[in-house]
């Protein structure tokens, strides 16, 4: 008899018992087809030999008990897609069969797998595994495979730009009229990646599906329209009317895939963009459209407006140049190139220092010193602005541990950094290293934070608050929610955004804005702070408006942290101070 895994033993006894155990066990180990049953929970409960065989796993590995999506992703050569796809037919099984294919890499090529996956009396399922390779079955799905997104059914971007490339040479060489215009059209969704992490992959699918639906619905009948990858869409058209048609349709696209998708009887809302690439006489390379359609949607999002971008030859040169500050950016950390400067607030109304924010500066030797609003979105968009929180962070608080214990330290944090999770450990940590009590701390946060209603933002604000850390809304005013945020969580102090206190004489309306703020304040008991004040009638105006203290150069301009010390020691004097 062939041997037995101890493993498959146990498992097969609780169904099996008496003289079959063995010679079942044995003919399971045996049989040709694989086969793998899963608990209720997905939970690995019997895996077979020819099942491990199959997906590439090691027979003696201990795979019992784990969840089937981490069984898969020990499969060093299966498709990542055919993977996900396999979980999602479990998670959204109705009772009835189902049949996934799966694509396997192998030293003799691309192995086809047929699953069958069926429920096993809601105890679970029964996954029976089987090589296909070698059918015309598996042939014509790889064939559909090798052309279309598995999720929206659309072509995907190989296919795409494979076509592509026929029709600008048919649009070069064909009669197309004077008014006439072929164009490229790359379609962004942003926060798409909220959806997936806050509600699952499931759910992602199902906007993607629907995004489809919606730009298939304003396709004429030679467009072409692909799934490129993740959240990026492609569509090829032709209009007659020119460019100004081409950008009117791309308006359209960008409202109708802005407006809320529904997902279980809930609302869901995302941002469309899209960059736009016409074709011209010297576009017959694919790639050379597709990379000036990336450029354009990217100008989108780097200008902070605008859902919709035609390219222009200037985006080369500024995506190039981007592209070398990116490279600078990603080794400032590791080279020391960043530093912190301190600006101090005052309390009006006793004239004395009772904190600093904390402002970071990058100088780097062949640039300079190059400016936050320059660096810190890049820093969002590219990943590294956790590390350099974290860095600010650490730096800020331990350079507090040394000023007088009545003094605060500022420090401004980024939405990306709530969104992982982990901020609040990362602030706990930056204390206890330090030595700075929690109450000596602040953490600077925008409206547009709240804004994001994710349980993730209010559970890190919670925990940060429990931890005795003071929490500060910034730029309060700008945003057209301010006021709902006030209600919905305690912070300890406002700052009213320095747009609101004119660079000459404070306006009649930014007074009474400010006014009003600073009344607010008094009426719920929370400090308010101006920024910007720069002359002595700004702050004359800002104290008889009612503001408990400000920031700006009045005072003094952000000093580095070996100035810190001297300039406490000159704010504390009973004087007034010119512009530094």
């Amino acid at each position: 008899m062939p041997s037995v895994s101890p493993s498959l033993i146990q498992t097969v006894k609780p169904c099996f018992a008496g003289e079959y155990d063995g010679l079942l066990s044995a003919a399971l180990e045996s049989a040709p087809v694989g086969l793998i049953v899963l608990n209720a929970d997905c939970g690995l409960r019997l895996i077979t030999r020819a099942a491990c065989f199959m997906l590439g796993l090691s027979v003696g590995d201990a795979l019992l008990g784990m969840p089937l999506q981490f069984v898969l992703a020990r499969c060093p050569s299966l498709a990542l897609e055919c993977a996900q796809a396999m979980c999602r037919a479990l998670l959204t099984s109705d009772g009835e069969p189902r049949e996934v294919f799966l694509s396997v890499a192998s030293s003799t090529g691309t192995k086809t797998l047929r699953t069958d996956i069926r429920t096993a009396a809601k105890l679970g399922w029964v996954v029976s595994i089987e090589d296909v390779t070698a059918t015309r079955q598996a042939r014509d799905w790889l064939l559909e495979h090798a052309s279309t997104d598995p999720i929206t059914g659309l072509w995907n971007r190989q296919h795409f730009l494979l076509m592509l490339q026929d029709r600008l040479f048919t649009a070069e060489t064909g009669d197309r009229g004077a008014d006439r215009q072929h164009a490229l059209l790359l379609v962004g969704l942003h926060r798409f990646k909220q959806v997936n992490d806050a509600l699952g992959l499931g759910a992602g699918d199902a906007v993607l599906r629907q995004v489809a639906e919606r730009l298939s619905s304003r396709l004429c009948e030679d467009d072409m329209l692909a799934r490129f990858a993740g959240e990026e869409f492609a569509l090829f058209v032709s209009r007659d009317g020119g460019r100004d048609e081409i950008l009117a349709l791309a308006e359209r696209i960008s409202a109708a895939l802005s407006l809320p998708y529904l997902l279980e009887g809930q609302p869901v809302t995302l941002t469309a963009h899209v960059g736009v690439a016409n074709v011209a006489a010297q576009d017959i390379n694919t790639q050379s459209l597709a990379s000036h359609a990336g450029l354009a949607l990217a100008e989108t999002t780097l200008r902070g407006s605008g859902a919709v971008c035609l390219f222009d030859p200037a985006m080369t040169e500024r995506a190039r140049l981007r592209r070398t500050l990116e490279g600078d950016l990603r080794l400032a950390l590791a080279r020391g190139e960043f530093e912190l400067a301190y600006q101090p607030q005052v309390d009006v109304r006793h004239q004395r220092v009772t904190g600093l924010e904390a402002l970071i500066r990058w100088r780097n030797a062949q640039r300079g010193l190059v400016s936050p609003a320059e660096f810190i979105p890049l820093a969002e968009q590219i990943g590294l602005i956790n590390d350099i929180g974290d860095w600010v962070l650490r730096q800020a608080c331990r350079a507090a541990v040394n000023w007088p214990d009545d003094v605060t330290i500022a420090v401004n944090a980024s939405p990306l950094q709530f969104e992982t999770g982990h901020f609040a450990t990362s602030v706990g940590q930056a204390l206890h290293e330090t030595g700075l009590p929690a109450r000596r701390l602040e953490i600077e946060i925008t409206e547009s934070l709240l804004l994001r209603d994710t349980g993730t933002v209010m559970s890190t604000l919670s925990a940060l608050q429990t931890m005795g850390v003071r929490l500060v809304l910034d730029d309060f005013g700008t945003g057209y929610a301010s006021l709902s945020q006030l209600s919905r969580f305690r912070f300890d102090k406002i700052k009213i955004d320095r747009s609101f206190v004119s660079p000459t004489i404070a306006s009649i309306e930014n007074s009474a804005i400010v006014r009003s703020i600073a009344a607010l304040g008094t009426s719920l008991g929370i400090p308010t702070t101006a920024e910007g004040v720069e002359t002595e009638s700004q702050l004359a105006q800002i104290k008889a408006d009612g503001c408990t203290s400000v920031q700006g150069y009045y005072y003094s301009r952000p000093v580095p942290g070996r100035d810190v010390e001297a300039l406490l020691t000159k704010l504390h004097q009973p004087l007034s101070y010119e512009i530094a």
